[in-house]
């Protein structure tokens, strides 16, 4: 009776063992093709020089005033300004908004 036990859980096992080598995770390195693997993108003197011709982060309205114009359009955030929820001011232009904490400049988005 033992005998017939042990080969038939022998048999359940060595039916399994093939099942679980397929099953099992291989590692990073070797499943990744050439065309998966993560790119990094180097910033060239082109896309240096396109930057350039945004405001920067920091800048003050006064600095993006002077070097960029005036915008075409503003807008001012709306409801109480406390020093946890400053003034969000946004400036519209043709290519580009600029967006000012206070007067500082926080981002630049490209239309």
């Amino acid at each position: 009776m033992l005998i017939k036990q042990t080969s038939k859980y022998l048999l359940s096992l060595l039916l399994c063992i093939p099942v679980c080598a397929f099953t099992a995770p291989k590692s990073v390195d070797s499943d990744m093709n050439s065309a998966d693997k993560v790119q990094t993108v180097k910033q060239t003197k082109a896309t240096r020089a396109s930057t350039a011709n945004y405001p920067k982060r920091g800048m003050t309205m006064k600095q993006v005033r002077k070097q960029y114009g005036k915008p075409h359009s503003t807008r001012k955030s709306t409801g109480r300004v406390k020093k946890k929820w400053p003034r969000i001011t946004v400036w519209n232009y043709a290519k580009y908004s600029v967006y000012f904490e206070r007067h500082i400049t926080l981002h630049t988005v490209v239309h």
